[in-house]
């Protein structure tokens, strides 16, 4: 627990450098970049991050950024991760600080959640005498494909020096001001499959003398549907969304071929396992049934995010203490998915969302929309929050 002029101070302090966190936030806003392609934007932070008189390297994972901010007397080392990329989505907002790129937008908010970080840093080298960690600040990125930053940073051995890791994201579906934690399960592993039904192609009007694999294509589509609630326990999360469907030249020609792609989402590794299992049991049934045959990929993206509990109950700790007993909410899992998963697969930490949801200022879109807004007044709280937890020893 720390005492409560200490975080009278770092609200304070955070309180202070809210307008930098803003300037940052609708600068990167602005100029957003897609993953692996971040090239301004981490040459952005690189230059504060000097600025700030931090040890920096650079081209970690491509674009990838890490500051070291060293502690006299440090026991240990605590990372904080950042995402930098943007989405191909086409930004349809009006604002002063619309995206200049086109058909490009920091629709997911990373735009905040690096601001934020780079809060953390100015806020934590004004209190550096109050901190007890040595700290690693780790700007990831491309989390928004597969195989992402994440996955890649740890390879490159950003956590070999690193005793625990905490993550944040904004998240608009939570009131603002308040904060989303979840122990456990938290957020589902994001998995691609990909499913060829081969038939045999003829003239539309003589279907007898051909395998129609579209026909077949429809009852597989109904028939894995069906593996949640039928082949699966129903207290166990599970998504499968077959969102493309593609086969077929004209009107009147039944095609050899027809493709069928979606994604499964599960939020416990047994299952994860299963499903492949299931899915092609599936498959094999209903094309062999019609004598058909079938290509069949499973692509595993990233793994389920696991927040320990130990870590949870601190970072609540942490947050009461800064903004009351209400500002916590003990959110749902989330069938989303999140690479942050791979630093937690590496060592203990947690990952935990700041809500900037309100109905009065229209920030309640979702992520990915073309709409997103954020609302702004709550992000002095990632960089009090980040702080807080580098001044426990």
């Amino acid at each position: 627990m720390q005492n409560k002029t200490l975080t009278q101070e770092i609200l304070t302090y955070a309180q202070g450098i809210h307008d930098y966190v803003i300037q940052m936030r609708r600068d990167f806003h602005k100029h957003p970049e897609t993953g692996f392609v971040e090239t301004r934007t981490s040459g952005v932070i690189a230059d504060e991050l000097k600025r700030l008189g931090l040890q920096v390297q650079t081209g970690i994972a491509t674009t990838g950024v890490v500051g070291v901010l060293e502690v006299h007397g440090a026991a240990s080392t605590v990372a904080f991760r950042a995402d930098m990329d943007a989405l191909p989505i086409t930004e349809e907002n009006e604002l002063e600080f619309k995206s200049q790129n086109e058909g490009v937008s920091h629709a997911c908010g990373h735009d905040a959640n690096m601001a934020m970080l780079l809060g953390a840093v100015k806020l934590m080298v004004q209190l550096k005498d109050k901190l007890k960690r040595r700290v690693k600040f780790i700007f990831q990125p491309c989390e928004e494909q597969h195989p992402g930053g994440a996955k890649l940073m740890v390879e490159q051995g950003v956590l070999n020096d690193v005793d625990e890791i905490y993550g944040l994201h904004i998240e608009p579906n939570i009131a603002s001001g308040t904060f989303g934690l979840r122990a456990g399960a938290t957020m589902a592993a994001t998995d691609r499959i990909v499913i060829t039904i081969i038939g045999k192609g003829g003239h539309a009007s003589t279907p007898h003398l051909c395998v129609d694999p579209v026909v077949i294509a429809a009852e597989v589509i109904l028939a894995i549907q069906t593996i949640h609630s039928r082949k699966v326990n129903p207290l166990s999360p599970c998504v499968i969304s077959l969102c493309q469907i593609s086969g077929g030249t004209t009107f009147n020609v039944i095609p050899d071929k027809v493709q069928i792609i979606g994604t499964v989402r599960t939020l416990s590794k047994e299952l994860r396992y299963r499903m492949p299992l299931l899915i092609e049991e599936t498959i094999k049934g209903i094309t062999s049934h019609n004598n058909a045959t079938y290509q069949f990929e499973y692509l595993k993206g990233h793994p389920p995010l696991n927040n320990p509990q130990p870590q949870v109950e601190f970072l609540q700790n942490r947050i009461e203490e800064l903004f009351g007993n209400k500002s916590v909410e003990n959110i749902d899992p989330k069938m989303g998915g999140e690479d942050f998963s791979y630093y937690l697969e590496k060592i203990k930490g947690a990952f935990v969302f700041l809500g900037s949801g309100n109905l009065e200022k229209g920030t309640n879109q979702p992520l990915h929309s073309s709409r997103f807004i954020l609302d702004e007044d709550v992000l002095y709280m990632g960089p009090a929050l980040f702080t807080s937890i580098a001044c426990i020893p």
